[in-house]
């Protein structure tokens, strides 16, 4: 698995959801079970949010890949994750981007996107 282009696949698919507030765009690449608590209200409520506190996405530069978060509890819950992690640059903010990914019987999925 090429996990670094998939990642920015993700990426980009995930950036456009947020701005067209496309919540079926922004998870469909999580398993079922990742967003059983994330439903549209919640994603249209953080995107707004989002935007107070960062502005517009504008730019993104590559910083690099960490292992994935696991559960010890569940280990196969997202097994052989990988974190990829973006500086990313909007109007008024930059923060780092983050999105796990892992992959399962060949499919690859989103585990977690975040901004910190």
């Amino acid at each position: 698995m090429n996990s670094k282009n998939i990642a920015e696949q993700y990426l980009d698919e995930m950036l456009e959801a947020e701005a067209t507030l496309n919540y079926d765009l922004f998870i469909h690449r999580f398993e079922e079970r990742d967003v059983i608590n994330f439903g549209a209200s919640k994603f249209k409520k953080d995107m707004h949010l989002i935007r107070e506190d960062l502005g517009h996405y504008q730019d993104r530069a590559f910083l690099g890949e960490i292992k994935g978060i696991s559960d010890p509890d569940h280990p196969e819950r997202h097994p052989n994750g990988k974190r990829y992690i973006w500086k990313g640059i909007f109007d008024k903010n930059e923060v780092f981007m983050i999105v796990g990914i892992h992959e399962r019987e060949g499919v690859c999925y989103v585990n977690e996107f975040i901004y910190k």
